[in-house]
């Protein structure tokens, strides 16, 4: 009894020490990537080490910020999956993603994903080497002691058997799940094995490969709505001055649609219009007065007269006056020119350049946008020194022009009144026109008018006299004749004067003039047929030419020096 107590003791503490043993329990890799290979250390380089690890999952995953960790390195991880900034890496479908030491990558052909400083991370006589997600979860470990894994050797994971690419993943943390050889071994180069989806907008939640349509980068990366999509760079609203269609598209604001080119304020002399248009702020000045027949010289005499009725300054830049009966000139009143309120105002000949001329004419009042404010009416042939007035509604001739200055109606001088109309009797030599009521010359008998002056007629049509044109030419002088075609006197060349023409030369009727005989045969060619003749530089061309061959010929035997003397040999043996 006392022995069989004895035995169950010690069973207990037997079992009790295997429980030790036991390896922990660890759950499967919850994405399914797991440590394939480890190498802690090479011969030569401690610090050459290297990591792989293996998507064991039918799909892709994404392994951007996944940590490589060493117990024995614990100041921070080996070394992340950070391939560079604003990516997403991917370990494909049964296939590697490779992490080595700058010693390793150094010295070897083999190229890792990623790699970091050297320095000696991870120990060969025994340590953890585990990996985690971008949230810190711990995903698969492998752990070794002393002797486990050699300097030099590879700590690989078992395939399973039935050839589908999975290794074994029995969730434990020691060396069961792995080989350990005493060779480095690498996994197939994982370079081509990482897909790199660029997340071009890393303040957006979904991955954006290509730029959103409608959105720009920022100074920090970000990705910001343009609100002006026809503008350079991004405007993160509309600009000031700026208006935004229905498509995203910023004009500059124009305040009048209809005058050319941008108006980001209404312009001087304009007013707003219908919807967005601008009109010319046209007031209505009124024409009063003009001048045409100036008393003594009209030059600097002549003036045209406009009254501003309004309450406010008026620039004349907008209004011109049309001068002559079909308003054959247009001219602009002086630069910076205005009219004051209630002001007449009166602008001669010398300050505008305009001719009043004092038979028949015409002034008009124009504005900018082509509206009549004011229309003399044709006038005609007025007295020195009457102005056309705008008087009392209408306008009329006067002998007090104002310029100025407001209109005053002719003074009539009653003794000179004839009683029986109430107007003064014309002078001699005139009449009254009973339409315009006006002394008018008699031009109409040519008896009346005086003779012209010798060499002159009057004409018919206008009463005055004009020069008489003769068509008599004046006769050639000795020695000339006067041209049938040019109707110009021409030397006459007698025949004792002119000189004998050369032997191949013959004189021309028509010209008098010597002409070249035509030739009854072929002349010879310009560049006529001549026998080549052979030059010293072509004697020398051929021994040139024939010195290069020899030249090919005996480099050829060189060359072939080996397969001649083979050939001589073979041929001098028959013989």
């Amino acid at each position: 009894m006392q022995f069989f107590r004895i035995v169950l003791m010690l069973a207990v503490m037997l079992c009790s020490q295997l429980v030790s043993f036991i390896p922990k329990a660890y759950a499967a890799s919850p994405t399914g990537v797991v440590i394939s290979h480890v190498i802690a250390g090479e011969t030569n380089y401690s610090n050459a080490e290297f990591v792989a690890l293996y998507n064991n999952t039918p799909n892709d995953v994404d392994a951007t910020g996944y940590c490589v960790w060493s117990g024995s390195y614990t100041s921070a991880a080996i070394a992340c999956v950070e391939i560079e900034p604003n990516t997403k890496v991917y370990i494909k479908a049964h296939n590697y993603l490779t992490i080595a030491s700058s010693t390793f990558a150094a010295n070897h052909t083999y190229i890792p994903d990623t790699s970091y400083p050297a320095a000696n991370r991870i120990t060969v006589g025994g340590d953890s080497v585990y990996v985690k997600d971008a949230m810190g979860t711990e995903l698969d470990r492998v752990t070794w002691g002393s002797g486990k894994l050699a300097t030099g050797g590879t700590l690989v994971r078992k395939e399973v058997a039935d050839g589908s690419g999975t290794l074994v993943d029995t969730d434990a943390t020691d060396l069961s799940d792995f080989t350990a050889l005493t060779t480095l071994t690498y996994p197939p180069n994982a370079s081509y094995d990482v897909v790199t989806i660029v997340d071009v907008c890393p303040n957006i939640a979904d991955v954006q490969q290509t730029m959103p349509v409608g959105y720009l980068a920022d100074e920090q990366g970000n990705c910001q709505p343009d609100s002006c999509t026809n503008l350079p760079g991004l405007q993160l609203s509309v600009p000031s001055g700026y208006d935004s269609d229905a498509v995203g598209a910023c004009a500059q604001h124009d305040e009048c649609g209809n005058v050319n080119g941008i108006q980001a304020a209404i312009p001087n002399n304009m007013i707003r219009g219908d919807g967005n248009d601008c009109d010319w702020d046209v007031q209505p000045l009124q024409l009063t007065e003009i001048l045409p027949n100036a008393v003594g010289s009209d030059t600097g005499n002549e003036f045209i007269e406009i009254y501003n009725p309004t309450d406010h300054m008026i620039d004349l830049s907008l209004y011109s006056v049309v001068v002559g009966v079909s308003g054959d000139k247009t001219y602009a009143f002086p630069l910076g020119a205005t009219i004051a309120p209630g002001e007449y105002r009166s602008f001669s000949d010398s300050m505008m350049k305009f001719t009043l001329v004092n038979t028949t004419g015409r002034v008009v009042l124009k504005a900018v946008d082509g509206s009549v404010l004011g229309d003399t009416g044709i006038y005609e042939s007025p007295a020195d020194g009457e102005s056309w007035a705008f008087i009392d509604g209408g306008w009329a001739y006067t002998n007090q022009p104002t310029p100025a200055a407001a209109n005053k109606v002719s003074i009539v001088d009653e003794s000179a009144v004839d009683t029986t109309d109430g107007l003064a009797p014309c002078p001699a030599g005139k009449y009254r026109n009973p339409l315009t009521n006006r002394c008018r010359t008699i031009e109409t008998d040519a008896s009346v008018l005086g003779a012209c002056d010798e060499g002159q007629y009057r004409n018919p049509e206008t009463g005055r006299c004009k020069k008489i044109v003769t068509t008599t030419l004046t006769p050639c002088k000795d020695g000339q004749y006067r041209s049938e075609e040019t109707n110009r006197c021409r030397n006459i060349v007698t025949a004792s004067a002119q000189k004998p023409c050369k032997d191949n030369q013959y004189r021309s009727e028509e010209t008098n003039r010597c002409r070249n005989l035509t030739a009854t045969s072929v002349p010879d060619s310009a560049f006529a047929v001549q026998p080549v003749k052979d030059s010293a530089m072509a004697f020398v061309g051929w021994w040139a030419l024939g010195g290069v061959g020899l030249l090919a010929v005996g480099y050829g035997m060189w060359e072939w020096r080996r397969e001649l003397r083979a050939w001589v040999d073979h041929a001098i043996s028959r013989f």
